[in-house]
This record gives C-alpha cells, sequence and structure tokens, in this order.
C-alpha cells in the first residue's frame, strides 16, 4: 500500500468478549475461515490476538482501503456464502462484538502495516510463512481525547517523543491511529461513537514493560486517561 493509499484508509480495532475457556476454538475458526475470505472482498486482516491471562478474550484489527469501500465490502462478506456457512459457529463462541473503535492513521506517523502478505499467498503451516517468527508482546495504549483536536496533535508528538525513549529496549511502533470520524455506514456491526480517541500499538521483544512505561509517558505528560492492553499476536497475525 502506498503513501498516498495510505492516508485514506479505514481501520477497525474491533474486541470481542467471548464464552470463557473458548478463546483457542475461536482463533482456529477465525483464522481458518475468516481470513482469506474477508481479503477477496477487499479488506486486510491485518492482526489477530488473543489476552494472555484472559481466556474469553479475542482482538482483531481489519483495514478497508478507505472510508467508502467498508459498507460494500462488509454487506458482501456478511451477506455471502462463508458467513453464512461458518458465522454460526463464531456467534456461538461471542458473547459481545461492540466493542469497536474506528480509526485512520494519524498523519504524522509512518505508513501504518506497510508489510501486509494477502493470508491467500502465505507458505507454511495453514498456508503461513510466519508462524515460526519469535513471539512478542504487542501494547495497545487507548487513550481518550475528549474531542479535542488540539490533544490529538499534542499526543501524536508526545508519542513520537516517547517511541524513541525506548526504541533502544527492543521496542518498534507498529501504528498511531485516531478516531475517523466517520458515521458507521454498517449498522449491523456497532461500533463506539460518542468517544474520540487516540490509539498507539507497540511491539515489545520482551514482556511489554518498555512499551507499557512509553504509553503511561505520554499519558502523563499530556493528562489523559488511558487503557493500555497486552496483546499475544497469533502466528498468522502481521503486526507482532
Amino acid at each position: 500500500m502506498n503513501g498516498a493509499a495510505a492516508a485514506t484508509q479505514l481501520v477497525e480495532l474491533r474486541s470481542y468478549a467471548l464464552v470463557p475457556g473458548r478463546v483457542q476454538a475461536f482463533v482456529e475458526h477465525f483464522e481458518r475461515h475468516f481470513l482469506a475470505s474477508q481479503e477477496e472482498l477487499g479488506m486486510d486482516i491485518v492482526g489477530q490476538f488473543t489476552v494472555p491471562g484472559d481466556d474469553a478474550r479475542f482482538v482483531w484489527v481489519r483495514r478497508f482501503p478507505d472510508p467508502a469501500a467498508r459498507a460494500e465490502a462488509l454487506a458482501s462478506f456478511y451477506g455471502g456464502p462463508t458467513w453464512k456457512e461458518f458465522g454460526p459457529r463464531a456467534n456461538e463462541l461471542m458473547i459481545d462484538h461492540t466493542d469497536v473503535h474506528l480509526l485512520v492513521p494519524d498523519r504524522s506517523a509512518p505508513v501504518f502495516v506497510p508489510n501486509h502478505a494477502p493470508h491467500a499467498r502465505r507458505r507454511g503451516p495453514q498456508g503461513d510463512s510466519r508462524s515460526e517468527r519469535p513471539g512478542s508482546t504487542v501494547v495497545a495504549a487507548i487513550y481518550d481525547l475528549m474531542g479535542d483536536d488540539q490533544l490529538r496533535a499534542e499526543a501524536a508528538e508526545a508519542m513520537a517523543t516517547a517511541w524513541h525513549a525506548v526504541s533502544g529496549d527492543g521496542v518498534t511502533e507498529l501504528g498511531r491511529l485516531v478516531t475517523a470520524g466517520v458515521p458507521n455506514d454498517f449498522p449491523r456491526l456497532p461500533v463506539h461513537e460518542d468517544v474520540t480517541v487516540a490509539v498507539w500499538l507497540l511491539s515489545d521483544r520482551a514482556h511489554g514493560e518498555a512499551a507499557n512505561t512509553a504509553a503511561e509517558a505520554v499519558a502523563d505528560s499530556q493528562g489523559l486517561t488511558l487503557r493500555t492492553t497486552y496483546l499475544a499476536p497469533t502466528a498468522r497475525s502481521t503486526l507482532r
């Protein structure tokens, strides 16, 4: 994805509550049936995660080439044969699917997930060439911006400063995103429409402490409310 295209992309950060103890069953079902099938319709599934210590949580990241593409792609998928066949099993394993943020990459940040390879083209176990890569912890930091555009700009600057302070500690910046501010044009899938947030995704080669320190430094410097989640990438996740 080139820079011009990346500037318009729309990103969903989706956090699902599952039936307790069934997260691995959900991951296996999701990755077997819903990766390549969604990407065939123009969406990118760029991140899939479990949450260490929580056997009932699944987090994933879906990307659209631009906001206008979302409604048509979702209608095609959720009205299509793959969801008709395999959606009921996914619904059996889910309790809640409404914790969703619609985001766009911050303009001051690097291109978001430029290295994503379509799942159907990957090699290795279950079609994936990434399964042998070393593990990492992804830290998802969500800041409440209270609808303040000035806070958005200041938070982005603080993120850049904090990341440079920890980049030598095995921390990689995966993405800086902010609330898109576009209407939910596919009401069948609810999203948060009453909050404005910044999301900072960091990869930590260790257990996440250095990345979390950076995330907290941003919150402290800007006086922002912060919610941080430690994520474990699945074998087939691009973001890791």
